[in-house]
């Protein structure tokens, strides 16, 4: 292993219900009702796919563009309002990834968030310094399940891809990890719906089971 690469909503802070919460109010507004499942099915994708998707189901009259902007709108305000907060234990696995930088360890976050909104998670919970790159899926042209955030990280870290490790709560960016090359952990996120994790090579439902094996050498029996 010479990267390990986080997602963030869901891995590092739990911003899924939030994330939904905006995405129904939006919909409230505009008189749709869209069921729960089905919102789950979009996290780990980027806002512009999930509206652009939902204005062509629902023949919606707005372009996805200002759906995009509405969210983002009352999502920001959500999270301000509430901060935020961080998945359980992940704080010691990022301590335990950042050590390891003194071993060549690189280490990234690749979200399909904004960056800005990346750069408020990271320095709300004083972690910035904590990785070498932040990698935002909003500014590609395609989004997870796309590989394209991940062959992007890997090569702002100059590793190939064969060497990253990601970790991941979602369908959608378990699948872009895996279409890459790359070795993905899958989380069982509190809140992030019942997701298909079953292509991923390890699946964990604390932390602390992460944080108890990572070394700069992949895990014994995870290879």
């Amino acid at each position: 292993m010479k990267a390990f690469i986080y997602d963030m909503d869901g891995v590092i802070c739990d911003t899924e219900p939030v994330h939904i919460e905006a995405e129904q109010r939006v919909l409230k507004k505009l008189g749709v009702t869209v069921p729960l499942e089905a919102l789950y099915d979009y996290q780990g994708s980027s806002d512009l796919n999930l509206w652009t998707d939902l204005a062509a189901k629902h023949h919606l009259s707005q372009e996805p563009e200002a759906l995009v902007k509405a969210k983002a709108y009352l999502f920001n305000r959500l999270m301000h309002e509430q901060g935020v907060t961080p998945i359980k234990g992940v704080l010691s696995l990022i301590k335990r990834t950042d050590a390891l930088r003194a071993e060549g360890l690189r280490t990234a976050i690749a979200s399909s968030s904004a960056l800005d909104f990346i750069e408020f998670v990271t320095a709300s919970l004083g972690i910035r310094d904590c990785f070498d790159a932040l990698q935002s899926g909003a500014e590609l042209p395609q989004s997870k399940p796309d590989p394209a955030i991940y062959l992007k990280t890997a090569a702002v870290l100059q590793v190939a891809p064969a060497d990253c490790v990601v970790i991941e709560d979602t369908e959608n960016g378990a699948r872009a990890a895996k279409a890459a090359g790359m070795y993905c952990i899958g989380f069982r996120s509190p809140h992030s719906g019942d997701q298909d994790l079953s292509m991923t090579d390890w699946i964990v439902s604390d932390m602390a089971e992460v944080v108890e094996k990572i070394s700069c050498k992949f895990p014994e029996g995870l290879v």
